[in-house]
């Protein structure tokens, strides 16, 4: 897999993230956050299933090799879509979308510091830099809302 497609993926995913989070704000006003949370599973695991279906099926057999601790994605999801759809609702999308990415590179970093589920990373100089500006930026957007 190509560098450019993986850019030009990881572009699409954010872009996708902002409008999803702008949808889940406006369902959160309207509609609650239980409603909005799912609505957007709903949706999701109809679409992600049809296109198994359309593929030839599924891998399922493959998670048996998958740590337990991996299965909590789902839970985990839940958390992240209701938080956009609170956060969004109240601050706007650009401070929520800030105060959320701000945490996941913030914990994200220290998870490849500690090398928690993978080959370490260390926390160099220049990569702390990286994360002091990342909590001052997140400041700087959300601290006037």
């Amino acid at each position: 897999m190509s560098m450019l497609f993986v850019i030009l993926v990881g572009l699409a995913g954010g872009l996708a993230g902002a409008l999803q989070s702008q949808s889940l704000g406006i369902m959160e006003d309207r509609a609650g956050t239980l409603v909005s949370t799912f609505v957007t599973y709903a949706g999701g695991g109809l679409a992600v299933g049809l296109l198994m279906l359309a593929m030839g099926g599924a891998r399922l057999s493959d998670l048996r090799e998958v740590p337990w601790w991996a299965f909590t994605a789902g839970l985990m999801g839940l958390v992240v879509v209701a938080s956009l759809g609170i956060t969004v609702s109240r601050l706007g999308l650009g401070s929520g979308l800030t105060l959320f990415t701000g945490a996941t590179l913030i914990l994200a970093a220290l998870i490849d510091h500690l090398g928690l589920f993978a080959e370490a990373n260390t926390l160099d100089p220049r990569r702390l830099a990286g994360v002091t500006f990342v909590i001052f930026g997140t400041w700087l957007v959300v601290g006037g809302s």
